[in-house]
């Protein structure tokens, strides 16, 4: 931690749980030390003493941010935060991934590869549940993470031949999806995703700058609009070991 920034409090007439409160006050103090790597965080016992409250709230507030990729923890060593993989968390909106490294003070960004209407491949024609001929939207955009390859998106969205954005309006908005809301009135409302490991393929290896077989991991997702009709597809290959991918299950 930095001692340069003062130290903030909790609010205990705020309606907002403590642990929550003491999550947001320490991302905010990991968010102003990056590039101080090495250093424990702080402890259970130091935090307690320091808020003022039992052990409880501050176990919660650990958890999150170890669950979110703030903070990682070695037996015997301490809690150590996180400097070289940001974590991609809960609830972040399909396609905000660069505008949210930004916002982490990350040098973060985007590369149109490709735009263009293309014949999709039987398994896409499948999925999608297109009669054969059907044309389809195709977008290819690299995510370049300080300078380094981080992400390779392929988009497949089945819309209007007349909506057909440039590079240069992609590249504006960082986002098909807002364009799409924008200018044909369609959301994305639902998202289906798939994760799983794989081995890269020659192509990917050479757009990620991996070796050919080098592991990957793959994000394939079946896009809804807001009357639940399947309108795209789209698959993201990522470097392994370029952030790590943080979500909540609720029951």
């Amino acid at each position: 931690m930095t001692s340069l920034m003062p130290k903030q409090t909790i609010d205990r007439s705020s309606p907002i749980p403590l642990y929550k409160q003491i999550k947001e006050i320490l991302i905010k103090e990991l968010q102003a030390a990056s590039g101080e790597t090495g250093r424990p965080f702080s402890t259970e016992h130091e935090l307690v003493e320091r808020f003022h409250v039992s052990r409880a709230p501050v176990r919660q507030a650990l958890k999150e941010l170890t669950d979110e990729g703030y903070v990682y923890r070695e037996r015997a060593k301490g809690t150590f935060p996180v400097q070289e993989m940001p974590a991609r968390p809960p609830g972040l909106e399909l396609g905000g991934l660069v505008a949210y490294l930004r916002s982490q003070g990350l040098d973060c960004k985007s590369k149109i590869l490709n735009v263009d209407r293309v014949v999709p491949t039987q398994q896409l024609y499948k999925i999608l549940r297109l009669d054969p001929g059907k044309e389809v939207l195709k977008i290819s955009r690299l995510i370049l993470l300080e300078d380094k390859p981080l992400v390779w998106t392929q988009t497949y969205l089945h819309v209007p031949e007349k909506f057909h954005p440039t590079t240069e309006e992609l590249k504006e908005t960082n986002s098909i999806f807002v364009l799409l809301e924008n200018e044909q009135g369609t959301h994305i409302s639902r998202e289906d995703h798939q994760i799983y490991a794989s081995v890269a393929s020659e192509m990917e290896a050479e757009i990620l700058e991996l070796e050919d077989k080098d592991p990957v991991l793959i994000t394939e997702t079946k896009l809804y609009t807001r009357t639940d009709q399947l309108i795209g597809w789209r698959k993201a290959v990522h470097i392994p070991n370029g952030y790590k991918l943080s979500f909540s299950v609720n029951r």
